[in-house]
């Protein structure tokens, strides 16, 4: 009899548990240079041989993003595997007592730091484009409180060794699916003149979701980001860490965008979703291979994007 395929879920503990991080974040740290450069695409190569659902899903990505057929996508999907190693090699050396020192080019003009000049907070919202992670580590170097709303990771232990990771860097940790009181403390810190960052391209969690035009198709983007915003008065602006290199980024710091009191209304709510969706767009196409998307984030049909959005809301809590 054959076995039935693995779930997407068990693919992913099997190249991302506990041990495997921990291996990953000391080799990361302590071994020689010509081992950190040479280890990222040997183990990208090895998840994309193994993970199945993952690598199809990278791949059906891809093909709407570059508009390209699914064999050119295969190709770009392993070279977008190979991207998320690097960075995150470099993110675990970076959030480590042994960071070797990064080039990160900055914008001249920074939104985020006028915002805070004013004393209103900032939703950053952020996507997984090269490294959200050093990303807000930057903001956190410019003497700015950051908490970081992020999904719980599948394994308990692998959740406690990452948050410890970066609360030791000074970005303070807030699980997504956490109650509502977690979203009363993050009003509370956007008004004492706080950053709070949330990722644009993942949608569970609390909080509700919108179906929008993005790349071409609709999916779904969180709405919590821009309640947030609207409540606390704050403005949401866009920032994203592309890797350009070795330990080398660039900070993108996109427009603000004002939540009004009307964007209680879902057409009003909308239209401000579009504004920064749009600069999520425009980011994904510039740097297409570091949009670390491997869950499809189209559904197949807009029934099937509709029955995608009640799941989501029936999961809340």
């Amino acid at each position: 009899m054959s076995q039935p395929p693995p779930s997407p879920q068990a693919e992913v503990r099997r190249i991302d548990g506990p041990g495997l991080r921990k291996l990953a974040y000391y080799g990361s740290v302590y071994s020689p240079e010509w081992f950190k450069r040479s280890l990222p695409p040997v183990v990208a190569a090895l998840s994309f041989a193994l993970v199945a659902e993952r690598r199809r899903a990278a791949v059906r990505n891809l093909e709407r993003v570059l508009g390209v057929d699914r064999w050119t996508a295969h190709w770009a999907a392993l070279r977008m595997y190979s991207e998320f190693a690097y960075c995150t090699s470099e993110a675990m050396e970076t959030f480590s007592p042994r960071p070797k020192p990064l080039c990160i080019e900055r914008p001249r003009q920074d939104a985020v730091l006028d915002a805070l000049r004013e004393g209103r907070g900032v939703v950053v919202v952020t996507g997984h484009i090269g490294s959200w992670d050093i990303a807000a580590k930057t903001l956190r170097e410019a003497d700015c409180r950051v908490h970081v709303v992020m999904s719980r990771e599948m394994d308990a232990a692998t959740q406690a060794f990452v948050a410890a990771a970066r609360e030791r860097a000074g970005v303070q940790v807030v699980l997504s699916d956490a109650s509502v009181f977690s979203s009363l403390a993050l009003i509370r810190a956007l008004q004492r003149n706080e950053i709070v960052a949330i990722q644009l391209d993942r949608s569970a969690g609390a909080g509700g979701v919108r179906t929008l035009p993005f790349l071409g198709a609709s999916a779904a983007f969180p709405s919590g980001p821009f309640v947030l915003a609207r409540l606390a008065g704050s403005p949401v602006i866009p920032v994203f860490a592309p890797r350009l290199g070795a330990r080398h980024y660039r900070i993108h710091i996109g427009e603000p965008v004002l939540v009004p009191r009307a964007a209680r209304d879902p057409h009003q709510l909308d239209r401000v979703m579009r504004m920064v969706i749009a600069q999520l767009e425009q980011i994904v196409r510039r740097y297409p291979w570091q949009w670390f998307q491997f869950t499809p984030f189209w559904p197949e049909s807009p029934a099937a994007a509709q029955a995608d959005v009640e799941q989501r809301h029936r999961a809340l809590p």
